[in-house]
């Protein structure tokens, strides 16, 4: 599969529609509605496709690939519930050797303080082949979706693994994904830390020593 996705994207004189295709699918998760993905990619939504035949031949040839899903529904027309039309669904395939990869065609920057935004990078496709041949090559760190994403941040912003770390913990606090230690909380626990500490150091290290009597011995005589 990806020395066909290699050949297929070696005919895209744009790489770019391609990529954000999939970018957009990943970043969705789940089923998209053909009619959607063309509001939102298409020249309405500002997107890259300019005719929805080329839209749909991508999804068809990715659909062939192996890297996507296509799914059709029949459900009740909007206009009445009487009549039944047919709806055509697209989501990434999770079994693709590209899908953990996807987002290694993004450079991420700082836009505000508190606010991060991402772009395409420089031929994104190349991008992708690249990070999916080295990990079917057994390379552990772009094994991890989440390991491309550490490795272009500290990229992007010139800082080490550690700071990466506190970086992304403090933006999924900052969006409720995940739940910060209360400052107060972590004061109490450190604090009986150090008490539990100096106990021990201090009852357990230097045990008293119990005082004996001496005897007296008796005198010669």
């Amino acid at each position: 599969m990806l020395d066909e996705f290699r050949r297929y994207s070696a005919l895209q004189r744009d790489q770019a529609p391609l990529a954000a295709l999939l970018v957009y699918l990943k970043r969705n998760g789940g089923w998209v509605q053909l009619n959607r993905i063309w509001k939102e990619l298409g020249p309405t939504g500002g997107g890259p496709f300019w005719n929805q035949t080329t839209l749909i031949n991508k999804l068809d040839k990715l659909e062939r690939l192996g890297i996507v899903t296509m799914e059709r529904r029949i459900l009740p027309s909007p206009r009445s519930e009487a009549k039944k039309k047919t709806n055509t669904f697209y989501r990434l395939n999770s079994a693709s050797a590209l899908y953990p990869h996807i987002y290694g065609m993004l450079k991420i920057y700082r836009e505000e303080p508190d606010r991060y935004s991402s772009e395409l990078v420089e031929k994104p496709l190349d991008r992708l082949i690249d990070l999916a041949g080295n990990a079917s090559e057994g390379d552990p760190l772009v094994g991890q979706e989440l390991e491309v994403a550490m490795e272009l941040i500290r990229e992007v912003f010139g800082v080490g693994g550690a700071e990466v770390k506190r970086m992304i913990k403090e933006r999924m606090t900052a969006k409720g994904l995940i739940k910060g230690r209360r400052p107060d909380a972590r004061g109490d626990e450190a604090g009986e830390g150090e008490g539990k500490r100096a106990a021990k150091e201090t009852g357990k290290a230097a045990p008293r020593r119990r005082r004996t009597r001496k005897k007296e011995m008796p005198e010669a005589g």
